[in-house]
């Protein structure tokens, strides 16, 4: 048996799904949850219909109408598994008895394991920010791999003239164009669009935007990074990112496009699969962390696993253009 409640796997994986993700994540929140109990993730591509009712005489038979545009796409899941072994300080504390002891223990733990939490985090934010771009690639010693989610080149493009020259860009004839490409081809008007600070500053200088800019546009940029209503959308700016293996800073949105999106219809999930581990229970599905000790040489370890995939399942629902 454990020597810390904490470290029984049922307890450990509930601790895990109640970690906050870290405050930098942005684009896991625009995905829902689903659960998939499945070796293979399986989803509909959904295609909006702007078509209307025909009209028809009394008691006669119903008219047939076709199913909307659906697409079936199939994928592996992403697979993540870590652990860590703990330091001899939290080993001692774990064999010590007393209050003192557990607590040093506890807190030692939740450490450790938030930190494990918060890489899986990491990655499955980046992996929501490659789906938005269309195509999420894998590209490990080990694990090689390409999900394509099915977006338009239409709505991968680029402006005419670009963002960076300031004084010729057409950037409110360009959010238009887009505006209207998403509302007529998914059904949804697009509430939200997402940009690095260095985008955000070469439409700052654009004397056309800014003449738009109200004192309410001007306070929300300056304090909080958030625009409220800005040409119909919320502009929400956003520098965040991760380390590689080299330490080399990653930026989740390059400064070289945007993203524009419509969040009706539940465009964008996070379907979490089966656990792989032969101690989890059976059929589980969503992250799962155990502990156990080794003893040659001694050694207690904590891993946390998980299974998933962001999909997009409007893929009319968004536009990543390069507009830098």
């Amino acid at each position: 048996m454990p020597e810390l409640a904490l470290l029984n796997p049922t307890v450990l994986t509930g601790v895990i799904e109640q970690y906050v993700a870290p405050p930098e994540n942005v684009a896991r929140p625009l995905f829902s949850k689903v659960k998939h109990p499945f070796p293979v993730a399986e989803w509909d591509v959904l295609r909006g219909s702007r078509q209307r009712a025909q009209v028809t005489m009394p008691n006669r038979e119903g008219k047939i109408v076709e199913q909307l545009g659906i697409g079936k796409k199939t994928s592996t899941f992403i697979y993540v598994r870590e652990k860590k072994a703990f330091e001899p300080t939290t080993l001692r504390w774990l064999r010590e008895p007393g209050q003192l002891a557990k607590a040093n223990a506890e807190a030692a733990v939740r450490r450790e394991t938030k930190d494990l939490n918060d890489r899986m985090e990491r990655l499955v934010e980046s992996f929501c920010w490659e789906s938005l771009k269309g195509t999420i690639t894998i590209s490990e010693p080990d694990v090689k791999a390409v999900v394509d989610m099915g977006i338009d080149a239409t709505h991968k493009p680029t402006a005419a003239t670009l963002w960076s020259d300031y004084l010729n860009a057409d950037i409110i004839g360009n959010i238009k164009a887009w505006k209207k490409l998403i509302t007529q081809e998914s059904g949804f008007a697009p509430t939200d669009l997402y940009l690095s600070s260095d985008v955000m500053e070469m439409v700052y200088k654009n004397s056309d935007i800014l003449s738009l800019f109200s004192e309410r546009h001007k306070h929300g940029y300056l304090q909080t990074g958030e625009i409220e209503g800005l040409l119909g959308m919320n502009w929400h700016i956003f520098d965040g990112g991760y380390e590689n293996t080299s330490e080399v800073f990653q930026q989740y949105i390059p400064s070289t496009h945007i993203f524009m999106m419509a969040k009706g219809g539940n465009p964008f999930v996070l379907m979490e699969g089966l656990s792989a581990d032969e101690d989890a229970p059976k059929q589980y599905v969503g992250k799962f962390a155990k502990s156990w000790k080794t003893t040659d040489p001694s050694a207690r370890f904590v891993l946390v696993e998980y299974n998933f995939l962001p999909i997009i399942m409007r893929p009319d629902n968004i536009i990543y253009a390069q507009v830098a």
